[in-house]
């Protein structure tokens, strides 16, 4: 089967870049694509509340309920703040566009840095929850939950190289019935908290934490409840994926998906409260609250299932909104330009798949615990909430016209989420937190490193009246890894260019090499099937580094034409079999980009193709 064949089987038939516009999404299917991530958070949200507060004993976890209600304000305060993003920046690309148009360079990339890493620790996150949920109802499988993460990566990865669309619609329904099925949970649960049916665990007696202590563990219990609110900067970060008027849509399933978030929330920690759920190594939140009420029928393996399925497409969020965001900033100049480059599906491929690697290495170093990498979630998502709400305060400054409410709700959004963003940072400082200022950092070094490299071609490429000397006489160097009907062949390219001077070079590394290579030259000559003047250079390098040989030789050979055009021409296999390409050209692809990087040649490569048919 040919690479393209197997390309089309993966990804589907390539789309026309004239049928783009039909891969926007509904409202539902945006939902499903952008949403999922923030109503997944529910299932570990409350888990780290209770994480946090369960050392300080009893009386601390009926705190959860409280905090969990101050959370759900925060939800809307943001999502009302971010409703205001998608209108006044419909391109997408939330806090490094708003930071970039009305900050200043530096914050916003510290936005898009922030942007960046909180998408690949979406992924790692709810995929490494997801298989908590799964190995919570079956727990054999716990030890391999590296394993089935990274399966699951592959798989989504594949889905959304199929493009938009498809994914928003294999991902809508488990949403919804996500929705349905917890949404019946809570019914059935309040019914039996009516009848005082409801299951309640007794736990023993403990210790009370009272005092700065009580305190401190109540604002950590706080910073990691926050974790509920991630997500929901991903509709303003893909606003163009909606169907016209782009904006009113993604306006309207943010707020829907915000409102939809905070009754999960306040459903579950409000259950956990109630009997008395404690957090377990072994077994989730939500698996110990659907036990309690369903026991371990069918329902209890319905709501696990379904757990499992919304926290695993959860991870689909970073694959919408990443590539997006990256192909901004590569457009900018800060991401290789690959970023930009749509696949044969009208998705940015690159994006996808560089998402798609480093989920894999995040989830690989953390072993596949969704705890151990929250602490790092939770900090970039706020840091970009931050920059955010900043830099719409100062848009609206700027507006003409009476603008002061809404200054007045990005000024509580800024305030309310730059105080979780301490209040996480510093919390969670001892627990890993601190790894994401040196990679911040790292990430918009890089940036710069690449900006101030395509700001330098482009002054390079500039035309200023001084054009590069061409010389009118060339000298073709043919390299000539052995002799046979592709080397007569690459002569013949060689000499069809009427160069002024020609000739053969091969680098042996051993003797026999040298009498074998020479035998065969002369036979073909005596043939007539290579010129009888043509000279073959032999080249002996008996440390067998072919590369280093070649780089010496084309040195010496610009020297001693030095007044003509010099041309290496490489010969290049290519194979009948697409797998067969990875068994030849290694060597001369190795030697083409040593000449290319090398400062002191100044030399073209002239890249002979021999097609090997069957």
């Amino acid at each position: 089967m040919h690479v393209r064949s197997i390309k089309e089987w993966c990804l589907g038939k390539p789309l026309p870049t004239r049928e783009m516009k039909h891969e926007r999404v509904t409202n539902a299917e945006g939902l499903a694509i952008f949403g999922t991530d923030s109503v997944s958070s529910t299932a570990y949200a409350t888990e780290e509340i209770l994480q946090a507060l369960v050392g300080a004993g009893l009386l601390f976890l009926s705190v959860s309920v409280p905090i969990a209600i101050v959370i759900s304000l925060l939800i809307f305060v943001v999502a009302i703040s971010y409703r205001q993003v998608i209108y006044a920046y419909p391109q997408g690309g939330g806090v490094y566009n708003v930071a970039r148009a009305n900050l200043n360079e530096r914050l916003a990339l510290v936005g898009a840095a922030s942007l960046m890493v909180d998408y690949v620790l979406t992924s790692s996150v709810s995929i490494a929850a997801g298989i908590a949920a799964l190995t919570s109802a079956v727990e054999p499988l716990y030890d391999h939950r590296v394993m089935l993460g990274v399966i699951v990566i592959i798989g989504l990865t594949l889905v959304n190289l199929r493009g938009v669309r498809e994914s928003g619609k294999i991902f809508s329904y488990p949403t919804f019935i996500f929705i349905g099925i917890y949404g019946a949970m809570f019914i059935y649960g309040a019914i039996q908290m009516a009848q005082g049916t409801f299951p309640v665990a007794v736990m023993p007696p403990q210790n009370e934490f009272m005092g700065v202590l009580g305190v401190a563990l109540m604002l950590r219990a706080f910073s990691s409840g926050c974790t509920a609110m991630t997500g929901i900067e991903a509709v303003s970060n893909g606003v163009q994926a909606f169907k016209s008027p782009e904006s009113e849509n993604a306006a309207k399933t943010l707020m829907r998906m915000a409102t939809i978030l905070g009754t999960i929330f306040l459903g579950i920690t409000f259950m956990a409260w109630y009997g008395n759920i404690r957090p377990m190594e072994t077994e989730t939140v939500i698996s110990q609250i659907a036990r309690s009420l369903f026991g371990s029928g069918i329902c209890y393996y319905l709501v696990q299932g379904i757990t499992l399925i919304i926290l695993t497409l959860a991870a689909n969020t970073p694959f919408a909104g990443f590539p997006r965001v990256a192909s901004q900033l590569a457009k900018d100049g800060y991401l290789p330009r690959q970023f930009m480059n749509l696949g044969s599906k009208g998705v940015y491929h690159f994006g996808i798949a560089f998402l798609s690697l480093s989920s894999m290495l995040l989830l690989m170093l953390f072993q596949g615990k969704a705890h151990a990498l929250l602490p790092l979630y939770a900090v970039g998502v706020f840091l970009g909430f931050s920059i955010s709400q900043l830099g719409m305060i100062y848009y609206w400054k700027k507006q003409s016209g009476d603008h002061n409410w809404q200054i007045i709700i990005n000024t509580i959004g800024f305030c309310a989420t730059t105080a979780v963003l301490v209040i996480t940072f510093l919390s969670k400082l001892t627990h890993g937190a601190w790894m994401l200022v040196p990679a911040i950092i790292a990430i918009i070094y890089v940036m710069r490193l690449i900006k101030t490299h395509y700001m330098a071609m482009e002054q390079k490429l500039r035309v200023d009246g001084i054009m590069p000397t061409i010389h009118q006489d060339k000298t073709m160097a043919v390299l000539v890894s052995a002799v046979n009907k592709a080397t007569l062949y690459a002569i013949a390219v060689a000499q069809s260019h009427s160069p002024k001077h020609i000739e053969a070079f091969h680098v042996a590394i051993d003797e026999a090499d040298i009498q074998v290579t020479e035998a065969q030259w002369r036979t073909y000559q005596q043939e007539g099937l290579i010129p009888s003047d043509m000279k073959l250079e032999i080249i002996y390098n008996e440390f067998r580094n072919i590369t280093k040989a070649v780089n010496q030789h084309v040195r010496q050979l610009q020297d001693l034409w030095n007044d003509d055009e010099l041309v290496i021409v490489i010969l290049e296999i290519i194979p009948s079999k697409w797998w067969q390409h990875c068994l030849h050209n290694q060597t001369a692809k190795m030697i083409q980009l040593d000449i290319e990087n090398d400062p002191r040649i100044n030399a073209e490569i002239l890249d002979v193709q021999f097609k090997v048919k069957d």
